[in-house]
Order: C-alpha cells, then structure tokens, then sequence
C-alpha cells in the first residue's frame, strides 16, 4: 500500500477526509515493485481527479521519499496532508500544516476495531469483488521508462476499470507501504482470507512500477476519474530528520476524527 494524493473535499476535518480517500485509492494500487538506508529515492507524481465528492476538476503534486524503511508523501495545496508510514512500527501519521498538527494512526488497532455486523457486512462484500488482471501486450515510452499496459476490472462493492502503464526498468518495491494501507492486504480486513489472497494474486500479474495509472471508479452512485503519473524517480540521499514530525505541533486526538468503524465505506 498505497495512495497510492489537496483540495477541500466537504467540511469533514481535512485528515478524516484524506485518511478516508487514500485508503480507497491505496486500496486499488498494484503490488509494484526494499528501500536504501540512507540512500533512497525521490520520486514526483502529478495527481489529477474529477468527480471527488462532487468536486471540480483537479491536479497537484506529491513528493514521495523512501528511505530508512519509510515512506513520506508531501502533498501539495493550502491544507494539502503530508503521511508518514513505518511498516515496522505499524504506524501511517498525517501531517497537518495548516492547523500544526498530525494525526497518528495505529494501523493493526484501527483493524482490530473493526467488529460487529456492519465491519461483518463490509467484509463479506469486499470478499465478493472480483479481480481481472489482464496484461494488453501495448507498449510506450513515458518519460524515461518503457512500460507496458495492464488492464484492471474489478467489481463488486464498487465498480473499477484501470488502466495501468508500468515499467521494469526501476528497481523499486512499494509493496510494504501499499499492503499498510490495502483493505484487502494482508493486515487488511480480508487479511489471508481466500478472497484475499485471491485478489492480491491477480494484481501481482502486473509486472514493474506504475508510472501511468488511470482510474474510473463508480461508488455509492458517484463517478471518481483519477490519473497518476509519475515524472521523476531517482535515488538519492534523504535527510532522516524528514521522517520526524516538525517541532512545535501537536497530535490530535483519533477518537475525535474517525468515524464509528464500519459506519462509512473507507
């Protein structure tokens, strides 16, 4: 996991909002393909949506850093959230500017809360969306890579046509961030189930790092186009000090930003 991006989406807090969004986004994103110590990469992705929530047309830019066995995602925008993830102390953690605050979440904990009949309800329809990993044979130059194209079909809960575009020429593997933020990873809400690894099986059909995805998802009766792409990668040496929550903010409290488990789609 996973994202795999910052405008105003409602009057929910901002965190709430983006926490929400990028675990169904990440939810969606390919297996792709450990990280340096000190050297890591530095990766820039241009993000365009339409359809958010009813939202107008929209691109920004995110700032990715892999290092240190972690991954660091800067959005851009007025209240854009930035996110930390650590896999191996379990921990995803929003950053606020705007407000000088940030958000913790304990990935393993907020799944464990996931109980009763309406968490029982989501993962039953979760279990039952299908997924079609189909590899076209097109292939193109984007930017500096060669890639190839996958197609994506996934139904069910909601409704997903991707098209994927991506390359073997960098050797990157995201798999552990993607899979803390996956619903279906294997610390997700199917977990190891068979539909689990099922759908984890058929999205490892595609083969390198996107660097072109895009996405048509239909929802709850609403349409959401998004497009990713990815224009630089490079390694690099990152400043570990990047990783650290900036001095002088401080943590808001979970409970008073998440909704009731199982109370809303993520």
């Amino acid at each position: 996991m996973m994202n795999q991006q910052g405008s105003s989406i409602g009057r929910q807090p901002v965190m709430t909002r983006r926490l929400g969004l990028a675990l169904a986004l990440a939810a969606l994103l390919p297996v792709s393909a450990a990280i340096a110590d000190e050297e890591g990469y530095y990766i820039e992705t241009m993000n365009r949506s339409s359809g958010v929530m009813g939202e107008a047309a929209s691109e920004d830019l995110s700032k990715t850093y892999l290092a240190y066995d972690k991954m660091k995602v800067v959005n851009d925008g007025p209240d854009a959230t930035d996110m930390i993830m650590d896999p191996t102390a379990g921990t995803i953690v929003f950053i606020n500017h705007a407000e000088k605050e940030y958000l913790p979440i304990d990935v393993k904990s907020v799944m464990e809360s996931m109980s009763g009949p309406a968490a029982e309800q989501m993962r039953a329809m979760m279990g039952e969306m299908t997924v079609k990993v189909e590899a076209t044979g097109e292939t193109k130059k984007i930017g500096d890579w060669d890639t190839k194209e996958y197609r994506v079909t996934k139904t069910g809960m909601m409704g997903v046509d991707q098209e994927i575009w991506a390359t073997e020429d960098v050797d990157l593997d995201v798999t552990r961030y993607t899979d803390m933020m996956s619903l279906s990873g294997p610390g997700g809400m199917l977990a190891n189930s068979p539909a689990g690894v099922a759908q984890r099986e058929e999205m490892s059909k595609i083969k390198g790092y996107p660097i072109l995805t895009k996405t048509k998802m239909e929802m709850m009766g609403t349409t959401m186009e998004t497009e990713t792409e990815v224009t630089v990668i490079r390694k690099e040496a990152i400043p570990a000090d990047i990783f650290e929550i900036p001095e002088g903010y401080g943590e808001r409290d979970m409970t008073m930003q998440m909704p009731p488990p199982g109370s809303a789609h993520p």
